[in-house]
């Protein structure tokens, strides 16, 4: 299955780590920075809202293809994220 690896960083505004997909058949998330970050569905999530993924901690989901959304209460936070694709 063709797979993106990339990371990027998130801090105090919320930030989209992945664009909806229909096409995604999961994915997995490592918070690989030094502060706590937050997850949710849309631009709306929050610090108060949002999924807590710890420092060094990883999510994965093989269900969800919509949006995913990241913020921190900390600047620049390293996350890494892989997508993996379902082949044509």
């Amino acid at each position: 299955m063709p797979k993106r690896s990339f990371d990027m960083l998130v801090g105090t505004a919320p930030a989209r780590i992945l664009p909806a997909n229909p096409k995604r058949k999961s994915y997995a998330i490592v918070n690989n920075g030094s502060a706590i970050i937050y997850l949710g569905g849309d631009a709306g999530v929050t610090v108060e809202s949002g999924e807590p993924l710890l420092p060094g901690e990883m999510v994965s989901d093989d269900t969800d293809d919509e949006d995913v959304w990241a913020i921190s209460g900390s600047a620049d936070q390293d996350v890494r994220v892989t997508e993996i694709i379902k082949r044509e």
